[in-house]
Formats: structure tokens, C-alpha cells, sequence
């Protein structure tokens, strides 16, 4: 008896263990989705005070992705080598910092450079806490737990279009990012305290060379193809979170309804995990990100051929985001198919492959906006590359599946 109640309170405390990771690494990822869509939200402002027209911010936009970019695959790779909770704890600092530098800038080359150096610590977070959280996560319930706490990017984005609509309104850009360096350095203080080092991590067997083991032991398709999944997911993502905004204000929408529509894809990006946890354990987890991916794709496809009034175009770009928040299961694979030697090395190398593509969707709408091109010819080019990771995830599935 007294060993049945030990090991009933062994097994409490490791489930207690595990959520409070994951709710920890939730907020983390929270203050990432609002800081990372916290300059697409402030661009119609600051058109509007600067006097220039938004596709003078494409270098801001694409200066972000690239820090984004090396903090993906640096921060992965210092994970595996040093521990993942005082390189987290460091990302969060650092993306916290200069977000609130950022409410002081006075030009758009000075808000690229912030933007910039703020990617870095906001690239790197992301796979550090997926990483975390698989090392802590039951393994029947590894895949649904990474995609519950990968929502909290969803809902900092959703949340941000909401508050930021507000600051916008009474308090003007600046607030945008004062808000978003604040809560971060408030966090870093709790992350110290009560996050706990991975035992996955220490017990595992240390790889001489990390991003060589990713394509070993039979990796190497699975690996490609994640890369390619990212890059091209990621692409659609950003280009239609961070130029959404400004694609409705061009059409003579009020920088306030044009940040609520983006919301509402948002909100899609929310639901979009939230459907797929309870079902990915019995259906599989491609299976269902490449229903989840074909609904999205369809979506923006539809925006570009009928070009829908605001209203119900707002209810289209919800069911967009449900395609683009499958990037929370995408994110979830990283965690389930990599062993934990190399498991943020893997996460991190993933989405840095993804924001080469994060980097392109800017640049290329902005592109698409300096040619005046029409918003539902730039929603139709939005849905190429969606289409293209809906087929990628299904060859995915048969590979794993085969296996």
C-alpha cells in the first residue's frame, strides 16, 4: 500500500512537472506572437506619421526574419551544448530589450535594425521551448502537448491585433512595443525561478557534429522535407500576417479595421491547434496537418477569386489562419521525430529553413504593393506556396507512415 501511494505521488509530481513546462514555455511563446507581429500591426500608424507609404517597410519586415533566422539555428545549436533553459532565458532578455528600444525609433532604417537584432532573440525561442517541452511531455501525449502549448504564438498574435488596436487608438505606435519589452523582461525573472532544466538533455549522448546527426540513423528525408514544410508554410504565414494590414488599408480601410481583419486570421491560427489536439493521436499527426493545410490553402484561394466584402472576408481570413496555425503541429514533429541530443539542433534548424521563406513572403509583398498590384491578385500568389506544403505534408505522412 505504501508503495502504491509513493508511486501514485511520483507519477503526480511528473505530471505536475510537465504542464508547469509547458504553461511556462505557453507564455514564452505568447510574448513571441505578439512580438513578432507587433511591427506588422504598428505599419499603418507609422505611414501614416512618417509620411511614407508601407512598402518602405519591407526592409524593417525582412530585417526581423533575418534575425529571426540566425536565432533559429544558433540558439538550437547553444541549446543542445548548453542547456535550454539559460539559453531561453537569454532570448527572452534579449527580444525584450530591443522591442522596447523599438518604441523610440525615429526612422524606418533605425526600426529595420531593432527589428533586426530583436529576431534574434525571438528565433530562438520558439524551438528552445518546443525542445523543453517534448523533454518533459509523456510520450502518449507528446504531440497533442507541444501542439496545446505551440498555441500561445496563435494567441499572442490575436491578442496583440486586439491590444494593439487600442494603443494605436489612445496611446499611439510607440505603446506597441513598449508593451512588448516589457512583458518579456518581467517574465525573465519567473523563467529563472521555476523553469527546470531538461534531464532528457543531460542523459542523453552528446553528437560531435548536431546538424550532421539530423541527416543520419535514417533522418535525412524526413529532415529535407521539414525544411522544405517550414520554408514554404512560413512563407504563406508571414505574407499574409504582416501585409494584410497594409493590403486593407490600401484599399481604403481605417488602420483600426484593418488590423481587426487581421485579427480574425488570427483567431483562425488559435482554432486551428485547438481542432487538431484531441485528434491527432487517433487519425495521425500528418494526416490531419494536411487537411488542416488544403482548408487554408483553399481559403486564400478564395479571397484572390472572388474578392469578398470586408465582412465576410474577415470570416475567410479565419479560416485561412486555421490553415496557417498548423504550423503549431509542424512545429510538434520537430519534437517527436528528432531524439533529444539533437532535438532543439533539430526544431531550430527547422524553422530556421522556415524563415528563409518568412523572409520571402515580406519581400515579396511588398514587392507585389510597389507594383500596385490589386489585394485579390496578392491573396491568389499567397495561395501558391500553401498548396505546395499541403502536397509536401502528405508525401511526409506516407514516408513516416512506411517506416
Amino acid at each position: 500500500m505504501q508503495a502504491d501511494a509513493l508511486t501514485v505521488a511520483s507519477e503526480h509530481r511528473v505530471e505536475q512537472l510537465h504542464l508547469r513546462v509547458a504553461w511556462l514555455c505557453g507564455v514564452v511563446l505568447f510574448l513571441e506572437g505578439y512580438d513578432i507581429a507587433a511591427v506588422g500591426y504598428a505599419i499603418p500608424s507609422l505611414a501614416d506619421a512618417w509620411q511614407v507609404r508601407p512598402p518602405v517597410f519591407t526592409q524593417a519586415l525582412t530585417a526581423g526574419n533575418v534575425g529571426l533566422l540566425f536565432g533559429s539555428l544558433c540558439a538550437g545549436l547553444l541549446g543542445d551544448r548548453l542547456g535550454r533553459k539559460p539559453v531561453l532565458i537569454g532570448c527572452v532578455a534579449v527580444f525584450g530589450v530591443f522591442s522596447l528600444l523599438s518604441a523610440v525609433v525615429g526612422s524606418p532604417l533605425q526600426l529595420a535594425g531593432l527589428r533586426f537584432l530583436t529576431g534574434l532573440g525571438l528565433g530562438g525561442g520558439i524551438p528552445l521551448a518546443i525542445a523543453l517541452a517534448s523533454d518533459f511531455a509523456l510520450p502518449i501525449a507528446q504531440g497533442r502537448l507541444v501542439i496545446l502549448m505551440s498555441t500561445g504564438v496563435p494567441i499572442g498574435l490575436t491578442v496583440g491585433g486586439l491590444l494593439a488596436s487600442q494603443l494605436v487608438r489612445f496611446l499611439g505606435w510607440p505603446a506597441i512595443f513598449v508593451v512588448g519589452g516589457v512583458l518579456p523582461l518581467m517574465m525573465v525573472p519567473l523563467l529563472a525561478l521555476r523553469l527546470p532544466e531538461s534531464v532528457a538533455l543531460r542523459t542523453a549522448t552528446r553528437r560531435h557534429n548536431l546538424v550532421a546527426a539530423l541527416f543520419q540513423n535514417g533522418l535525412a528525408p524526413t529532415t529535407a522535407l521539414l525544411w522544405a514544410i517550414n520554408l514554404l508554410n512560413l512563407l504563406g504565414l508571414y505574407f499574409i500576417l504582416l501585409w494584410t494590414p497594409a493590403i486593407l488599408h490600401s484599399t481604403g480601410v481605417s488602420p483600426s479595421w484593418a488590423i481587426f481583419g487581421t485579427t480574425m486570421y488570427g483567431l483562425g491560427l488559435i482554432a486551428s491547434p485547438l481542432l487538431m489536439a484531441p485528434v491527432v493521436d487517433r487519425i495521425g499527426m500528418e494526416r490531419v496537418l494536411t487537411c488542416g493545410l488544403a482548408f487554408g490553402a483553399l481559403c486564400v484561394l478564395t479571397i484572390g477569386l472572388f474578392d469578398p466584402p470586408f465582412w465576410l472576408l474577415s470570416v475567410v481570413l479565419c479560416g485561412a489562419g486555421i490553415g496557417g496555425g498548423s504550423q503549431a503541429g509542424i512545429n510538434s514533429l520537430s519534437g517527436l521525430v528528432y531524439p533529444p541530443a539533437v532535438r532543439a539542433t533539430g526544431a531550430g534548424w527547422a524553422l530556421g529553413a522556415g524563415r528563409i521563406g518568412a523572409i520571402a513572403g515580406p519581400l515579396l509583398g511588398g514587392v507585389l504593393l510597389a507594383l500596385g498590384w490589386r489585394a485579390r491578385d496578392i491573396f491568389i500568389v499567397a495561395a501558391i506556396p500553401l498548396f505546395g506544403v499541403t502536397l509536401l505534408m502528405a508525401i511526409l505522412g506516407r514516408l513516416r507512415g512506411s517506416q
